[in-house]
Formats: C-alpha cells, structure tokens, sequence
C-alpha cells in the first residue's frame, strides 16, 4: 500500500498505523484474523474486529477467506510491503 492511499493528516496517518500493525502481524503469521489481532496486540474482541474491518478496506482486493487457516489470506500475486 502506497503512502498516497491515505490522507496526510494526524488521523490518516493514525489509520496507515494501525493497517501496518495488521500487516506486521500477516507477515508472521501468512494469515490474520480477529483471534491473531486480538492476541498480538491485547485488543478486546470487539476492537481486534474494527482493526481487522479497517485492514480489509485497506487491501480488499487482493485477500480472501481461507477456511483451512481460518482467516484471510492473501491471493498469491500479492506482496505485502
């Protein structure tokens, strides 16, 4: 995700973060879901569910469900950054 998808503002930049701490956790583990959110960074439930909302607006085309990991995982031409 380029640094142009968000606006330079204090809450655009806010946003950038927190998509990047669900990406970091994607990159260690291959897949995320709500669980993994929850876990990694000692979020409730509920908040883990609005981050996870907010990383999937972020990079919706390119990731997908997968029932074997049980969390969304991304197509194999995407490259995390």
């Amino acid at each position: 995700m380029s640094e142009a998808t968000f606006i330079e503002t204090p809450a655009g930049r806010h946003l950038k973060s927190r998509v990047d701490a669900v990406m970091a956790i994607y990159k260690e583990h291959g897949h995320v879901n709500r669980s993994l959110i929850s876990e990694k960074l000692a979020l409730s439930k509920l908040q883990s569910s609005q981050l996870l909302r907010e990383f999937l607006s972020a990079h919706a085309p390119v990731l997908a469900w997968d029932n074997f990991k049980n969390g969304y995982k991304a197509h194999s031409k995407f490259k995390a950054h």
